[in-house]
């Protein structure tokens, strides 16, 4: 399929299909003066998607599909890397909601305390 057909299919745009072809995550194949992607591209797509919404940068996810490239997607190190990744990612999302928790508190804290000073 043409650009205009697999960003209406992916609801997406084409200045973000030509950067994630700049940082190698969509690798379409050339017709003529054409590109032209295929069911691979929708799935890679589809996997940036998904681990852009798990909150990882394009630079991890580059990084991940550097791996999935040099050593084949089903291969036990990129498994084993990915699933690092995910968990140091885990971590750093609960250590933000720790923290929020943290501020929240106070917050309704300083509320309650403004409440008992108001006449």
């Amino acid at each position: 399929m043409k650009i205009g057909e697999f960003i209406t299919n992916l609801n997406t745009t084409k200045d973000t299909v030509r950067h994630y072809e700049k940082l190698h995550l969509l690798s379409p194949k050339q017709d003529g003066t054409y590109k032209e992607y295929s069911e691979k591209e929708v799935m890679d797509f589809q996997a940036v998607t998904d681990m852009k919404e798990m909150g990882m940068t394009l630079k991890d996810i580059q990084l991940i599909f550097q791996m999935k490239q040099s050593l084949g997607c089903r291969s036990p190190e990129l498994i084993k890397s990915v699933k690092a990744q995910l968990k140091e990612h885990l971590a750093s999302i609960i250590d933000e909601e720790q923290q929020l928790h943290k501020r929240r508190i106070n917050l309704e804290e300083t509320i309650k305390e403004l409440q008992q000073i108001q006449v």
